[in-house]
């Protein structure tokens, strides 16, 4: 590093032009992104500086570029890929593309890695979107083949698909309650999709709760996804032969940070279906490798139910996930800040389903909220 710095080089026009043609449906800072290689870079970081190494970095420099809050990303060859390791304020991503030159930060690719970071996306999204970006055209990427692997410890090796969990339908209004009353009240008012989303560390109220809302969901015309507690949900649909007609548990739905810890392979041989919150490009080329029966994309909008891990994501980005994502895995349901006034531009977007919280727990009159919800969804 020196005093200075001499940033790498950059396609400036094609930097320009992606801002121009993209910047009002995704956002743009003022704030500009500076790209410098390891060792161009100067002495003083800043939080919108991003480093491009070849190969590995040295502890000191990963430390030094955490303390700035700036972005590091490490490449390297292997084979016909690059391997491209990116450590944000946001963690470590190890993520791995085809290689479509010799050079892995050549002047097109920081380009679009650097209109991309200052249109809001985390480093590790704005890698995903350089690596898939195809040379010569300004059209936003949508071919999944395109998009960098995400190196993840439940694959035994990085293009070994394992089994598909089943797949699910177009899931309609997806209600998530925090307990087995609300479960039992919407059951009763026929909503297609329910979630229990009940947060304890008591281990047995959590199981009394589990068994209420799956007894209130066995025989009803509501599919009820057990959130987090997948222990417990396995184990009851188990003692009841696998058979969700036997269990009334239809599926399991987990989040990002649940996914280290679940056994994958114990949810699979249940025959529950499998859904999974995403936040992004990664968080979900990350999911989609371990064939789940839906994706949860968004925060869309703001929301007061749960501490998010990015900024709302907006329709336009929500837009543009739907299209990556629906020919991959067709069941996708738009959550965060949905509710009546918001749900048709969700719809709009082709998704078939949409989770909705405070649209039903803080209505005055529930059994009309959940009727006009409902009716907002296409027959069938």
């Amino acid at each position: 590093m020196s005093a200075h710095g001499v940033q790498a080089a950059c396609d400036a026009a094609l930097r320009q032009q992606l801002l121009a043609r993209h910047g009002a449906t995704f956002g743009a800072a003022d704030q500009a992104w500076r790209a410098w290689r390891l060792q161009d870079a100067p002495a003083l970081l800043q939080d919108h500086d991003v480093l491009l190494a070849d190969g590995e970095a040295e502890p000191p420099v990963i430390a030094r570029v955490a303390a700035a809050g700036a972005v590091l990303i490490c490449s390297e060859r292997e084979g016909g890929q690059w391997i491209d390791t990116v450590h944000s304020p946001m963690g470590t991503w190890v993520l791995g593309a085809g290689a479509d030159s010799d050079a892995p930060h050549g002047p097109g690719f920081v380009a679009v890695l650097l209109a991309c970071l200052q249109m809001h996306f985390p480093a590790h999204d704005a890698l995903c979107l350089a690596r898939a970006w195809r040379t010569g055209t300004l059209d936003w990427p949508d071919a999944f083949a395109r998009f960098p692997q995400v190196r993840h410890p439940a694959l035994a090796a990085p293009d070994q698909l394992p089994p598909a969990f089943p797949p699910c339908p177009a899931l309609g209004l997806y209600a998530v309650v925090p307990d087995a009353d609300w479960i039992e009240r919407l059951v009763a008012l026929a909503v297609p999709t329910v979630q229990l989303r009940f947060k304890s560390n008591d281990v047995q109220a959590v199981q009394r709760e589990v068994e209420r809302a799956a007894l209130a969901a066995r025989g009803s015309a509501s599919r009820l996804f057990i959130n987090d507690h997948w222990r417990i949900a396995v184990a009851w649909h188990a003692a009841h032969g696998n058979d969700s007609a036997r269990s009334g548990i239809y599926g399991i739905h987990l989040g990002q940070e649940d996914l280290d810890e679940a056994d994958l392979y114990a949810l699979r041989a249940s025959g529950l279906h499998l859904g999974v919150s995403t936040h992004g490009y990664a968080e979900m080329l990350r999911v989609a490798t371990l064939r789940p029966s839906y994706l949860a994309l968004g925060a869309i909008f703001p929301t007061t139910t749960k501490v998010m891990p990015t900024a709302p994501q907006g329709l336009g980005r929500f837009q543009a996930y739907v299209r990556l994502m629906q020919p991959v895995v067709p069941s996708l349901v738009g959550i965060g800040g949905v509710d009546a006034a918001r749900l048709p531009q969700v719809l709009a977007t082709g998704v078939g389903s949409a989770a909705v919280v405070r649209a039903i727990t803080e209505a005055a009159d529930v059994p009309a909220a959940v009727a006009n919800l409902k009716g907002m969804f296409p027959a069938g």
